[in-house]
């Protein structure tokens, strides 16, 4: 009876179901436990008729086969993903998708695969787990200090007592942002660097330097035997005010008017009295005109032109008329230019003195004076005023006034150039003195009169060379000139000889004393131009002509440590030296009282408007103004800051001793593409050295950093310091600054942020040893194994293999938790994870069993009714046998 074995058959299979979700139910706790199912198929089915085709009119008939039972092919192991559950443990691991560890009992000959991390470290240092099996993976080669994946995995292992030497760094990594907004705060700022008197020249060190030449720093030693940055111009575009930390932003033709004095002038140079109605005799003298009746004529012609503005008037009276008619034209107008000059009568009422104090306006025309008497001008010069007594009254007559050198004096200003006026027969002769050898000299002087102390310097972007000047405070000495025939000078053709003549033409010809612009690039720049225009191109005497009188030559202007420009102005006597040589005798020294100075400082703008005012810039000169008599207290504008910032680097030397690199970063310019330019000055406490150079102190380098116009990094220099610790160390020790790509932003940027550092990272370390304890262990999710050292530092010991295979399911269980390779599986590939298809590490946590107890309490009821039905197919068969025997009964 076929059904009595298939009862038997479906008994003994569903004990096989039984058995196996018995055993997932039992592991529903296992870690990384593989729920299992049964495979049943049928058992071959006996023919009784075969099935055969349709012939005629008779149809085909199906096969006649019964089934033999059931039986189970195989069991199949489910590889899904089980659920990851944190843990407390630094040592867990669970494994994300595909793949094993691999674990070893015999060195690693044989490897088993398993998905529990639940792993730990035993006394000896080995990585296992809970049946002290190894974990297999790469450990820390001690003398290349890498985990090599490349070679076959191993056991991992470690020394729990592991000791760590000292690593001499050789990399500096730093990220850091710096600021070229247009504010800046206190802590990421510095002022100025200091400048002397003289350019060119550092009176500490008596060093021809130039103080404008990036590529050269000079130091000096401070109070704390400390070396500091010294003459060292900067752009004056990177400047920023010292009080509110604001950018004085500086552009291109920018500027201000600094006046040194006020700028005076006074007419009738000849002495000439003025006119006396009271006096009822003929007098020669300066009429101004009259209101009385006893004058005729009564009216004086006004015709001057004053800083470019004509001042006209034919109907002049008195000279009070005429100085406030002068008066309407210092203001400018909607329509006009003003003069910025004011008219006073003079101490003997002959004349007008002319004043500018230089407070007022910001073009060149309000500025200084400029006073020209034209030729049709009859106000205030000589004329001839015949008593008639018959009449009691005066005769007005203008004198003729004979030309001088092709050019008609005026009575105003004629011994300002030497010249002699002799009166006779109604008419005024003018005699030229030494001064007057060329008509170009009596042009500018004759008819006119520029009396200049105040002078406009201007920003320019690009570098700037000045003449060079022999300084009596120090540099270049003076060589003298050989006077020739005819007067003229011959100087040495070499530097000091330029330098020299230079000197020479300021002091005897008053070559500063110009309205021409003062163009600036530098700290440096302005400080010299300030101070030459100070000593030389001042007209201090108000004659309108260079003398002795505008000599001025102690006044010093420096750049103090504090970031602010200080002018001081002592009671010394100015004495050059014997300036030429003429067949071996030398001149004369001169020699100079020292003058009282009246500073007012305004914004500069162009007549035309194209330039606008910078009051940030002329607000940073308010110190300076009003009085600085001689022997007074010096003067000091605000300080000026630039954007800095500074950051300690930590470094260590072969013997792991830590020392701290400083680094300074200061703007010093603005490129012509919107960048902008660093200084970086790197310093290390002595003894440690870090310049071989021979030039400067060996302590410091000094270095730069330049940014794009988007504040990316474009390049850097130095790259490698060479260190040497001077402690025992070895010297030499190169290392290199990482301090970012070019064109791009992943170290140092240069935006409108707030200086800060994010980051600074070195390869080197003290000497360690590797601390006790799981909590000192822990595995990334790459599988490293970290261990932390007491010196701070934290290394990877070894790092956790990984292995698949083809089909997880052909695996071969061992117990324990543990599978092997079988016919198949596939071969075992071993690699690390997130790679050839492995999964993810996730660590301090386990990967649950997958067994679902719904789903197995589910399948023990159906096997329990399959079993219950295939042992009544049995019992049923017994009975149909029992009644078959009973037939024979």
């Amino acid at each position: 009876m076929r059904s009595l074995w298939s009862g038997v058959s479906g008994l003994r299979m569903h004990q096989i179901g039984m058995d196996v979700e018995g055993n997932n139910i039992a592991n529903v706790s296992t870690n990384g436990f593989k729920y299992s199912r049964v495979n049943y198929s049928t058992m071959f089915s006996q023919t009784m008729a075969i099935a055969t085709r349709p012939t005629g009119e008779l149809g085909g008939q199906n096969a006649m086969q019964i089934g033999l039972g059931v039986n189970a092919n195989s069991t199949y192991r489910i590889h899904s993903q089980g659920s990851i559950t944190r843990t407390d443990s630094n040592y867990d691991i669970a494994i994300n998708g595909n793949g094993f560890f691999l674990v070893s009992n015999d060195g690693g000959n044989n490897k088993y695969l398993t998905r529990d991390g639940a792993f730990n470290v035993d006394a000896a240092g080995n990585f296992v787990n809970a049946s002290g099996y190894v974990v297999q993976g790469w450990v820390r080669n001690p003398t290349t200090g890498r985990v090599d994946t490349t070679v076959p995995a191993g056991n991992i292992s470690w020394d729990p007592a592991m000791q760590l030497p000292a690593n001499p760094s050789s990399q500096i990594y730093l990220n850091a942002s710096l600021n070229s907004g247009l504010k800046i705060d206190e802590a990421t700022s510095r002022v100025i660097y200091s400048l002397d008197s003289v350019y060119n020249y550092n009176t500490k060190t008596g060093q021809t330097i130039n103080e404008n030449d990036s590529g050269t720093t000079q130091f000096y030693t401070t109070s704390n035997n400390e070396q500091a940055v010294t003459e060292k111009g900067v752009d004056f575009a990177s400047l920023f005010d010292g009080d509110s930390y604001k950018s004085l932003n500086v552009r291109d033709g920018q500027g201000i008017w600094m006046s040194f004095a006020d700028a005076e002038f006074s007419t009738n140079k000849q002495g000439v009295a003025a006119f006396d109605p009271n006096l009822q005799q003929t007098q020669t003298a300066a009429f101004w005109g009259s209101t009385t009746n006893g004058v005729t004529p009564n009216t004086v012609n006004l015709d001057i032109t004053i800083n470019g503005v004509a001042i006209q008037n034919n109907t002049i009276t008195s000279l009070d008329q005429a100085i406030q008619y002068i008066n309407t034209f210092t203001a400018a107008t909607d329509t006009r230019e003003g003069t910025g000059v004011r008219a006073v009568k003079n101490a003997d009422g002959s004349g007008i003195d002319f004043i500018n104090t230089n407070a007022n306006g910001t073009t060149d025309s309000m500025k200084n004076i400029n006073l020209v008497v034209n030729a049709a001008n009859t106000a205030g010069e000589y004329h001839t005023l015949t008593w008639n007594a018959a009449t009691n009254n005066f005769t007005s007559a203008a004198l003729t006034r004979t030309q001088v050198n092709g050019v008609t004096p005026s009575l105003w200003m004629a011994d300002n150039v030497n010249v002699t006026a002799t009166v006779a027969n109604n008419a005024v002769t003018f005699t030229a003195g030494a001064t007057l050898a060329t008509p170009a000299g009596a042009n500018l002087t004759l008819n006119s009169a520029q009396v200049i102390t105040a002078h406009k310097y201007t920003y320019s972007s690009s570098a700037q060379t000045l003449p060079p000047m022999i300084n009596p405070d120090g540099g270049m000495q003076y060589v003298r000139g050989v006077q020739q025939a005819g007067g003229n000078f011959q100087w040495p053709a070499t530097a000091e000889g330029v330098a020299s003549q230079n000197y020479y033409e300021a002091v005897m010809n008053g070559s500063l004393k110009n309205n021409a612009a003062r163009v600036f690039h530098s700290t440096e720049d302005l400080r010299e131009l300030l101070q030459r225009d100070a000593r030389y191109g001042v007209d201090y005497d108000g004659s309108g002509i260079h003398d002795t009188g505008d000599l001025n030559e102690k006044v010093k202007v420096v750049v103090n440590e504090n970031g602010n420009y200080v002018i001081s102005n002592p009671n010394e006597t100015t004495t050059t030296p014997a300036l030429t040589e003429n067949n071996g005798a030398l001149s004369n020294p001169l020699t100079a009282d020292p003058k009282n100075m009246n500073f007012q400082a305004t914004e500069y703008q162009d007549a035309a408007g194209t330039i606008s005012k910078n009051t940030a810039f002329s607000n940073v000169f308010q110190g300076w103004e009003g009085n600085l008599n001689t022997g007074t207290a010096n003067k000091s504008t605000k300080d000026l800051a630039l954007s800095a910032f500074g950051a300690s680097l930590q470094v260590f030397d072969s013997l792991g001793t830590s020392h701290l690199i400083g680094v300074e970063w200061v703007k010093q310019s603005t490129t012509l593409d919107g960048g902008n330019e660093w200084q970086m000055i790197i310093k290390v406490p002595e003894p440690a050295t870090i310049n071989t150079t021979g030039d400067g102190p060996t302590n410091i380098v000094v270095g730069s950093v330049r940014f794009g116009n988007d504040g990316s990094l474009i390049s850097y220099s130095p790259r490698t310091i060479n260190f040497s610790g001077n402690n025992g160390s070895a010297p030499n020790q190169q290392i290199s600054l990482n301090l970012g790509s070019s064109g791009d932003f992943d170290g140092l940027v240069s935006n409108d942020q707030t200086s800060a550092l994010q980051k600074q990272q070195t390869d080197g370390y003290k000497p360690g040893s590797l601390r006790q304890g799981a909590e000192n262990i822990r595995v990334d999710q790459q599988g490293n194994i970290i261990g932390t050292f007491d010196n701070g530092v934290q290394l990877v010991l070894a790092r956790v293999a990984m292995g698949n295979v083809t089909n997880d399911a052909g695996l071969e269980d061992t117990g324990g938790n543990l599978y092997r390779i079988s016919a198949n599986s596939g071969d075992l590939t071993i690699g690390t994870s997130g790679t050839g298809g492995r999964g993810t590490m996730q660590t301090s946590a386990l990967e649950s069993s997958n067994a679902d107890l719904s789903t197995s309490l589910t399948n023990l009821i159906i096997i329990q009714r399959a079993y219950q039905a295939n042992s009544k197919t049995i019992t049923t068969s017994d009975q149909l046998l029992n009644t078959l025997i009973q037939l024979k009964q």
